[in-house]
């Protein structure tokens, strides 16, 4: 599914009502405060850092023209989708951009979860959401290790509502 500015519009909205709900409920639940939850929306119509990269899937792009980032650190072991800035530092060399092992692939990192894992999307057909476990990262190499990398979703939308999926579960 092709990601539209309304559909992340729609999307920011039931997480923001999502993340509210699941605050409020945080302590009663767990018995100490929660940490920030949110879905920061973009302050400009952003992306404009990601599309002087080149080769970012077009899904990604829109996200970041609506959505700076989204902080979810108490839903399950934690949800990070990266700030624009930190994605694009990672295209030019700060995570990685290439898988190999079981799965090849040339892919742009874009998120992560409080186990150590990273959420990175292929370039290659422009969808596919690959969930990279802790490995040996060499340059802009991921290598699998003993735990290989799995697809989290079949694209960026799909990803996202597995995020909103996680939220809704944790209320």
């Amino acid at each position: 599914m092709t990601i539209t500015g309304e559909w992340i519009g729609e999307w920011a909205g039931r997480m923001d009502a999502l993340a509210s709900t699941f605050m409020e409920q945080f302590t009663s639940k767990f018995g100490y405060p929660p940490d920030e939850n949110y879905v920061a929306r973009a302050s400009t119509s952003g992306s404009e850092e990601i599309t002087g990269v080149g080769g970012v899937p077009e899904d990604l792009v829109t996200f970041y023209r609506y959505v700076e980032r989204v902080s979810l650190p108490d839903v399950g072991s934690g949800f990070f989708v990266h700030p624009e800035a930190q994605t694009v530092a990672g295209l030019r060399g700060d995570l990685p951009t290439r898988i190999v092992g079981s799965r090849e692939d040339s892919v742009v990192v874009f998120g992560s979860d409080g186990g150590g894992a990273l959420f990175a999307l292929s370039t290659t057909d422009g969808s596919t959401v690959y969930r990279l476990p802790p490995s040996r990262v060499e340059g802009d190499v991921y290598t699998e290790g003993p735990i290989p990398c799995e697809i989290a979703a079949p694209d960026l939308a799909g990803c996202l509502s597995l995020l909103e999926r996680e939220l809704r579960a944790g209320i």
